[in-house]
């Protein structure tokens, strides 16, 4: 495996679509919201860019301290395995945990200094990198205290479509923050799914997932609610806070949500190496329901 291959699956591409759709979603908001907006297309794919760097960069430091904490071991399936397999070894996977985060701080800092009021991203990056940095890594250790729901909700929702639209509005508004409540909640739901997964692997090393905490059964209702809940609150934004009506074309994914929600809803009834894979399949409702989104929005803005 060549090493460009190696640090590509170490990244774990397949879920880069829950930190793509949010910069997009927010630079085409702030297209719609500011009529007669300058966009600057080359400010869009760097906040697009920096996102996913920063989110390759925390994939990268959950890997290692989820093998050093024996989260990652043989018979479990989640991360890259690179570790578990002892293809990369801890140092190189901590060390390009770095690497990324320094790159996507570097692409934040022009953002800051190119953007006007660039200030107030500063706040934005600091908390995305913080949430990222101890997702997993102490002292916080937000993923085995119950609160990886809360930090990838924030960072995968609000903070990055906020971020985006600033970098093209310059102005703070609450439409942004709104918009991304849907896209955040399935965020968490591909996490959730995970945690569900894994709630007898994880609970062996005695670190705390709301599933853990909650049990089975009300997980798998969580699961529903968080999928459910995005296209509901769609359509509550539609009717209430302004959003485009063409944002409602989101609920042509709502055949794959059903049938994301009724494979955790039979859990026991589906065969573990298939249900090994129920992260990767509510990402793929995730990126349906994102670009349904997108193609929403940008409909909007050009009709």
């Amino acid at each position: 495996m060549s090493q460009i291959a190696l640090w590509w699956r170490a990244a774990r591409p397949f879920a880069f679509t829950v930190s793509l759709i949010p910069p997009i979603l927010g630079g085409l908001i702030a297209a719609v919201e500011n009529p007669g907006l300058q966009f600057n297309l080359f400010r869009f794919i760097l906040a697009g860019i920096g996102c996913m760097t920063a989110h390759a960069g925390a994939n990268l430091l959950s890997d290692y301290y989820d093998f050093r904490t024996r989260v990652d071991r043989e018979g479990t399936f989640g991360s890259s395995g690179l570790l578990v397999s002892g293809i990369m070894s801890p140092g190189q996977m901590l060390r390009g945990g770095w690497v990324a985060l320094v790159l996507a701080g570097v692409i934040g800092s022009y953002l800051v200094l190119a953007t006007s009021g660039g200030a107030f991203l500063i706040w934005l990056i600091l908390i995305g990198g913080l949430l990222g940095v101890f997702y997993t890594a102490k002292p916080f250790e937000f993923k085995y205290h119950a609160l990886g729901d809360l930090a990838v909700f924030i960072s995968f929702g609000p903070a990055m479509v906020l971020g985006a639209y600033f970098v093209q509005a310059h102005h703070f508004s609450w439409k942004p923050v709104l918009y991304s409540i849907p896209i955040g909640l399935l965020v968490d739901a591909v996490l959730h799914s995970n945690n569900l997964r894994d709630i007898v692997n994880d609970g062996e090393v005695k670190i705390k997932t709301v599933p853990i905490l909650i049990g089975e059964k009300w997980a798998k209702i969580m699961y529903e609610a968080l999928v459910f809940g995005a296209y509901l609150i769609t359509l509550l934004l539609v009717v209430a806070s302004g959003l485009t009506a063409f944002a409602l074309i989101v609920f042509v994914s709502l055949p794959l949500a059903i049938k994301v929600v009724n494979m955790v809803r039979h859990k026991e009834r589906v065969p573990p190496e298939s249900f090994a894979m129920i992260d990767a399949a509510t990402a793929q409702v995730h990126l349906a329901f994102g670009l349904l989104m997108v193609v929403g929005l940008a409909l909007r803005y050009f009709l």
